[in-house]
């Protein structure tokens, strides 16, 4: 059965990807949550104004640390570093080969993002309250970004009828 593009969430197109270290670029297929800007040329989107405000140390009461955000461990870098090449294929097979090399980045935290967002959070509704309306992050939004496997294939994968 043929899939309809019109059908998924995600587009997949050819484009030039940064690597996490902002160091060499290559072009790759690459999966993209639609909709997306395909070129620098065409409309951008931009947030209502006021969307997220900009705390400064002064604005914010508590002293906010971010303790679950830090780097991989040097070891288990050169581990994968030692057993990519051995146990790619297995874990592709398994469904987890993304997670580990997810596993290996280091994801820079922005701090007036995460301050904004849980700004906006509302505990009552479970949602995040936005000048436009509600929203929520949804196990699917993690499956889909992340590209992890729940059910054993790629969420990237045409649904079955």
């Amino acid at each position: 059965m043929e899939e309809n593009p019109e059908d998924t969430i995600t587009e997949e197109r050819e484009e030039l990807m940064i690597s996490p270290s902002g160091k060499n670029p290559t072009r790759r297929l690459a999966h993209f949550l639609k909709p997306s800007v395909a070129s620098i040329e065409g409309p951008v989107f931009h947030l209502p104004s006021g969307t997220f405000r900009s705390p400064t140390s002064t604005d914010v009461p508590l002293r906010v640390e971010f303790k679950g955000c830090f780097g991989p461990a040097r070891l288990w870098k050169s581990w994968f570093d030692r057993m990519h090449s051995i146990h790619q294929s297995t874990w592709k097979k398994a469904g987890i080969y993304k997670a580990i090399v997810n596993s290996t980045y280091q994801i820079p935290v922005n701090r007036e993002i995460v301050l904004g967002f849980a700004e906006k959070w509302c505990s009552d509704t479970n949602t995040f309250v936005f000048d436009w309306g509600e929203g929520a992050i949804t196990l699917e939004d993690v499956l889909v970004l992340g590209g992890y496997s729940v059910l054993g294939k790629s969420v990237i994968t045409p649904l079955e009828n």
